[in-house]
């Protein structure tokens, strides 16, 4: 660690480590480093964190002849750069910037073509460089913009080119009084390009597209006028124009690829006609080509799908694009093994899964997959024990699934290709030990899924049929438990239940100029319509008040629940995320409490992080609320909140600094006769603020999370916040970002 502090350790003579670099403005400001002038460098200091070069230490704690050691056993047996001393010094770590007068001069005259992009057409800069440190260098570039250039007019110029600029969408007039900004320059011939190829001009690329500026003769000095020219297909020997012409797609052809053993059967023709959005005689169109490799790429078993096309010219003079479709799929039978780690709040562990897969059953498009899964996990104990930090529980579950095209018995000629339908039959058994129980359970399920707005990947999932039973056996000791709290609204959490359930779920991405993020709704009921069913089907045994299917209680509830994520990038200094997540569930008639498998919890390494899973709430969760019968951290109303500013260190080692806020509570609706202090309040909201590390090894992303609690409401009223008492907290091992 102490070799790792001098930057200057391992340098040879006559070379000097970059010590800081900036760029100011004539007026003396300071450009920040996420700006666009920071990006055109060649070179840049050592990556901070909170003041340290964390990167460049690392990599100086790998010694260079263990290093060089490494790599030349590697070579002898043939293999590629890598192993463990390269990964941490130059994956993990980063070596030290060592001062380039090239590159550095490089970087100046970047700079100065960035700003005349930019619109600063006048603009120089200087480059000053402070070696007052023996073996350390300092870079200032100091920039002279000048006023920036705008545009003072902005037209058409399509003479020759065959092409209709009132069929298109952009007006020239929108740039005018705009600084004059090459960048977007570049994208508005972009977008006027694919414009003209999505209304029937399929020879207009970007190079038929070009901007004239005119600098000279204007009344006022720093203005351009634009032309914005459309250039024609081509010339011919004469010198004289070739327009581009107006092109309908012609003959459009499909055929699957066959292999060499040739028991891969091909799509059905109907399937294939129903996903291709190119019908011949219609009017070319860039974007339904896109739209018809989109669809029949996730066709199940599709490997490979190629689109040639020809254009060509009739003696009429009509122009024409045929279109030859070539699918190539894979292998119909696959199977399967996986292993992965558990990335669930309340578990973690090795789980695997061997699976038979037909990818193409009937050619229609489906598919049926069976999987067998099991393994051994950790899980916190949630009740009356301490933590557990070694493998005690076991889950082992079998499922099959089958999916298809459409949703039958509606015919394909019903549907709307773009919408993706596709419905889906689930059948699962599985069974979980744990210390307190073990729970065995068994689905049902017919849903169809269909794509809303396929801009917004606006997914919507319909189950109008789940049908699950799920039967707990607890342990003598959490059974005894149990039965001296004498709560029925405890027992109500571990009860044996079976339900006919429907569900609706809802997701779709957003996007802005400044930031993204994604949607999430579900909601589900289960009970609706008892009375009305309880004579015909026999739901009610003797005198008994509940419904019961095969003497098993009937769960009645309504749960929903919902997501809003949000990023904003900042340049070359990190990324902002966030996330608002809520919940609420109400049980009825025929339930005194929600079953603990719907309920909702707080907590853990995706939840609010000072926690660990299922040790918030519910509300204050202060003792007297949890001896009238409520298991700690669980609840029917649930709110989240979490902040995370992230921060690329190398190309695999990263941080993090997140703050969140949360807790669940107990619904008056959904128990009988709550504590007081287990019900919804702002005030019993829990505070937790920590720093991360974040290991992207590309495959999967390790997560290593410490948060301190700022506020615990569990705490006497004294001791709530931060430095009324002792520290507390919970450091977290995570698999993937929490949102």
């Amino acid at each position: 660690m102490l070799s790792a502090c001098s930057p200057t350790r391992r340098l040879v003579e006559g070379e000097k480590f970059l010590e800081g670099v900036e760029i100011h403005t004539q007026d003396g400001e300071r450009l920040e480093h996420d700006g666009a002038y920071f990006d055109v460098l060649r070179q840049r200091t050592n990556t901070h964190l909170l003041g340290v070069r964390l990167p460049m230490q690392i990599h100086l704690m790998v010694r260079p002849k263990a290093l060089a050691n490494s790599q030349r056993r590697r070579q002898e047996k043939g293999k590629l750069e890598g192993g463990l001393p390269w990964w941490l010094a130059n994956r993990m770590g980063e070596p030290p910037v060592v001062y380039d007068a090239y590159l550095a001069e490089r970087s100046r005259l970047n700079l100065i073509a960035l700003a005349q992009q930019m619109g600063h057409l006048d603009a120089t800069c200087a480059m000053h460089i402070d070696t007052i440190q023996s073996q350390e260098a300092s870079l200032t570039y100091v920039l002279e913009l000048g006023e920036v250039w705008t545009v003072q007019s902005c037209k058409w110029a399509s003479q020759g080119s065959g092409l209709n600029t009132d069929l298109l969408d952009f007006d020239p007039l929108t740039l005018v009084g705009k600084p004059f900004d090459v960048r977007k320059l570049e994208i508005v011939r972009s977008d006027v390009a694919q414009a003209c190829r999505n209304r029937g001009y399929p020879s207009v690329q970007a190079s038929h597209v070009a901007f004239v500026a005119d600098t000279l003769g204007k009344e006022r000095t720093n203005h351009v006028a634009l032309t914005l020219k459309l250039l024609p297909f081509d010339y011919n020997g004469a010198g004289l124009a070739i327009p581009h012409q107006k092109t309908r797609f012609g003959k459009v052809k499909w055929s699957c690829q066959e292999r060499e053993n040739g028991d891969v059967p091909c799509i059905d023709s109907e399937v294939v006609e129903f996903l291709l959005a190119v019908d011949s005689g219609m009017l070319f169109n860039e974007r339904v080509l896109k739209d018809t490799y989109r669809r029949l790429s996730n066709i199940p078993g599709v490997s490979r799908i190629e689109m040639p096309g020809i254009l060509r010219n009739e003696v009429s003079g009509e122009s024409f694009y045929d279109v030859d479709v070539r699918l190539e799929l894979n292998e119909r039978i696959d199977l399967t093994a996986e292993a992965q780690m558990i990335r669930s709040d309340a578990r973690y562990g090795p789980i695997g899964s061997i699976g038979f897969r037909n990818n193409n059953l009937n050619g229609k498009a489906d598919a049926f997959e069976v999987s067998l899964t099991g393994g051994i996990i950790s899980t916190r104990p949630f009740s009356y024990v301490g933590d557990a930090l070694v493998p005690n529980s076991g889950t082992w579950s079998i499922s099959s699934t089958y999916s298809t095209l459409g949703i039958p018995p509606l015919s394909l000629k019903r549907l709307r290709p773009s919408n993706q339908a596709r419905t889906e039959l689930g059948l699962n058994w599985g069974r979980e030990v744990r210390p307190e129980y073990a729970r065995e359970s068994a689905s049902f399920s017919y849903s169809f899924t269909y794509i809303e707005n396929p801009e917004r990947d606006s997914r919507l999932k319909i189950t109008p049929l789940e049908f699950r039973y799920s039967n707990i056996t607890t342990d003598e000791q959490f059974s005894e438990w149990l039965t001296q709290q004498s709560n029925p609204i405890l027992e109500g959490r571990f009860a044996d239940y079976t339900s006919l359930a429907s569900r609706l779920g809802w997701n779709a991405k957003w996007e802005s100029e400044v930031a993204y993020g994604r949607w999430r709704i579900d909601v589900e009921w289960t009970g609706m319509g008892l009375n009305a069913l309880a004579s015909p089907i026999g739901l009610r045994q003797g005198d008994s008040e509940t419904y019961l299917l095969g003497g098993i209680p009937f769960a009645h509830y309504v749960r929903s629940d919902g997501e809003w994520t949000f990023g904003q990038s900042w340049g070359g200094i990190g990324s902002f995320h966030g996330r608002i997540k809520a919940g609420i569930a109400t049980v009825g008639s025929n339930m005194e409490v929600l079953p603990f498998d719907r309920a909702f919890f707080a907590g853990g390494a995706n939840g609010v992080r000072g926690w660990s899973v299922r040790d918030l709430g519910p509300g204050y969760a202060q003792q007297n609320v949890l001896d009238a019968g409520y298991v700690p951290g669980v609840g029917d109303v649930q709110l989240d909140v979490g902040l995370e500013y992230r921060k690329d260190l190398t190309d695999v080692f990263g941080a993090a600094w997140f703050t969140d806020a949360g807790n669940v509570w107990i619904h008056q609706n959904s128990s009988s006769n709550p504590a007081k202090e287990s019900e919804f309040s702002l005030r019993s909201l829990a505070w937790g603020a920590g720093l991360g590390l974040r290991f992207d090894f590309n495959f999967f992303l390790l997560r290593l999370d410490g948060a301190l609690r700022l506020y615990d409401p569990a705490q006497s009223t004294r001791e709530r916040w931060i430095g009324q008492g002792s520290l507390r907290g919970m450091v977290h091992l995570g698999i993937g970002h929490p949102f």
